[in-house]
């Protein structure tokens, strides 16, 4: 069923509008006996294309406002009124289920079951009942005039269709709609191009829901349907574990997909193969190619839509035997959830954000997130949260799921340096992971759990496949070392949970010393709670505006700061922060970006700059 948008309820009221003009003023009378009414169209081509309860509803609403407007003999007949409904409705429910492209065919195969059951059938029926005619009898007398009507709107919606309709462009080649566009003056996408396409504000906002994006990918040939997922949701912890498992399987030998966001330096980041970015090429070449079907939509995507969609495309290209596909915002409503069952579902570590959107409760944003748990699917989860946990059990239940709860007593023996994390984990030994942050241990037993869930699949996933993917991960800004004299660290923990786990990385690595913390925080987080993570360990804050338009002003952070009695200062930009974060602690002393991914890559691009020139 589509989603009644105020675009297409618009549309909906021009055809109830059409549909009475048809009905009232243009009838054609063939013979004595026959009469030519075209009023169906309307109401069929709503149930084509926006779904058969908008069609129905197009069709009931005509007749019920041209009876009372344009009343003729008698008072206004209910049962004519379903008729008009059941129209619109089988049209709607006929279009879902024929799948042939040729042009008259599918409209016969549309309009003939909605013409027979609505208007012959039970327009039949509730006329006997109006004028006390045998239905019979009806049936004999309106057979030929029906047929007629069934060839006539057969032919019109079906040229309607190809001319008007939005799914017309599925029926064509992306030449052809070139050529639409004038094809003697049609110059290929840039890379430029492509970003800045996607990052248009006509896709600009987050709207949660599935419906525009399953039409995207409908009208590209559905890409996402011939390929094997992963499918990774949580608060905290996603980004990494899709890294490790990933790395994993590549290592294991499977062409393995990524798809993640945000990215920290480069947009191609958000999807790659076998840890190989797209190429600035292909990611223009896809966006060009998908660029008319998403502007024909009349409910055109929001970007991380049209990202997942472009991603989709990419990964069916390259013919990827898996895909780990980490949820945007969520889970149930998160365009990633167009897939079917996966092979696999992962919910990692559940805390309290983007609490506007899923909720303010653990066990709301829980419930978003378990909306990737499919019927008769494999779940792991991280566990060790009660509430949640409860919330994931009765869901897997529910749908008849099979569910392993990450077990993090199997770790052991956990010791830290800035190069490599080692651990123990039974029955597999020591195990080193490259990601360094001491919170990466429980992400690491999340994706062992995984790995053993993938085996018992029929998954060829060897020990020693385990260990090296484990060991050389590389993954940005989580925990992530950037420079030494002095130590630079940049993590992107983004909310109270997060920060949680980087202070107690802080901790456990530097016990004897304090810190310079870079500070750049999303409006819309739990602003106090995270510095109240940060402060016993801060030497001082230097506060910057990351580049996103949600986040909180330097210098508002700094008087938030400064009114804790912490010792902050802010920076007109991020370079000139990192610039005084080093100054400040000098050769010996541990500078730590944190609070937002989105100004991470300007870090990095900072600490370039000096490293090159001073």
């Amino acid at each position: 069923m589509k989603t009644i948008t105020p675009k297409r309820l618009s549309l909906m009221a021009m055809f109830i509008a059409l549909q009475i003009v048809l009905s009232k003023f243009l009838m054609l009378q063939l013979t004595d006996s026959i009469r030519l009414s075209i009023d169906s169209v309307p109401i069929l081509l709503s149930g084509i294309w926006f779904g058969p309860i908008a069609g129905g509803i197009v069709g009931a609403f005509a007749d019920m406002l041209g009876t009372l407007l344009f009343p003729t003999a008698g008072a206004y007949f209910p049962p004519l009124t379903i008729a008009f409904f059941l129209i619109g409705f089988v049209a709607g429910i006929a279009s879902h289920i024929v799948k042939t492209k040729r042009l008259f065919l599918r409209a016969a195969l549309i309009v003939i079951p909605a013409e027979i059951i609505g208007s012959y059938l039970f327009k039949s029926f509730a006329l006997s009942l109006l004028i006390g005619v045998p239905m019979p009898v009806l049936l004999v007398s309106r057979a030929l005039p029906v047929g007629c009507v069934m060839i006539a709107n057969t032919i019109l919606v079906a040229l309607l269709d190809r001319m008007l309709s939005d799914k017309a462009l599925k029926e064509r080649t992306p030449g052809e709609l070139k050529s639409q566009n004038n094809i003697a003056n049609f110059q290929p996408m840039t890379y430029d191009d492509a970003l800045n396409y996607i990052h248009h504000v006509t896709w600009r906002g987050s709207r949660l829901g599935l419906e525009r994006t399953r039409e995207l990918l409908d009208r590209i040939g559905n890409p996402h349907q011939s390929l094997k997922y992963v499918h990774i949701a949580g608060t905290n912890g996603k980004g990494s574990s899709a890294a490790m498992l990933s790395k994993i399987l590549s290592v294991a030998g499977y062409r393995t997909g990524l798809y993640i966001s945000p990215y920290i330096i480069r947009f191609n980041e958000r999807m790659q193969i076998d840890g190989t970015y797209i190429s600035d090429e292909e990611l223009a070449e896809i966006t060009e190619y998908i660029r008319p079907y998403a502007e024909a939509m009349a409910d055109h995507p929001t970007e991380f839509e049209l990202i997942t969609v472009i991603a989709f495309e990419y990964f069916k290209r390259h013919n990827a035997q898996i895909v780990v596909l980490e949820v945007g915002l969520g889970g149930e409503l998160d365009s990633t959830n167009v897939i079917d069952t996966p092979e696999l579902a992962i919910i990692t570590n559940i805390g309290l954000d983007h609490t506007r959107e899923l909720g303010s409760t653990i066990r709301e944003i829980a419930k978003a997130k378990a909306g990737i748990i499919k019927s008769g699917g494999d779940v792991v989860i991280y566990g060790q949260n009660a509430e949640a946990d409860t919330v994931f059990e009765q869901v897997c239940s529910e749908r008849n799921a099979n569910l392993t709860i990450t077990d993090h007593s199997r770790i052991s023996n956990v010791s830290t340096s800035l190069d490599a994390l080692r651990f123990t984990v039974e029955p597999y030994g020591e195990l080193s992971c490259a990601l360094t942050g001491t919170y990466q241990t429980k992400n690491a037993m999340v994706v062992i759990t995984a790995v053993e869930a993938l085996k018992n699949k029929g998954w060829n996933i060897s020990e020693q496949n385990l260990r090296d993917g484990l060991s050389s991960v590389q993954w940005p800004a989580r925990f992530e070392l950037l420079r030494r004299n002095p130590i630079f660290i940049a993590d992107g923990g983004h909310n109270p949970q997060g920060v949680t786990a980087v202070a107690e990385s802080l901790r456990e690595h530097f016990p004897d010393h304090k810190i310079i913390f870079l500070l750049g925080i999303m409006a819309d987080k739990d602003v106090s709670n995270m510095i109240d993570q940060l402060a016993p360990l801060a030497e001082m804050f230097i506060t910057v505006t990351p580049n996103n338009p949600r986040a909180m002003e330097a210098s508002a952070l700094t008087e938030l700061l400064r009114d804790e009695k912490l010792p902050a200062v802010s920076c007109e930009s991020i370079s000139e922060g990192v610039r005084l974060a080093i100054k400040q602690a000098s050769e010996s002393g541990i500078v730590c970006a944190v609070g937002s991914l989105y100004m991470l890559g300007d870090v990095r691009n900072a600490l370039a700059e000096i490293a090159t020139k001073g």
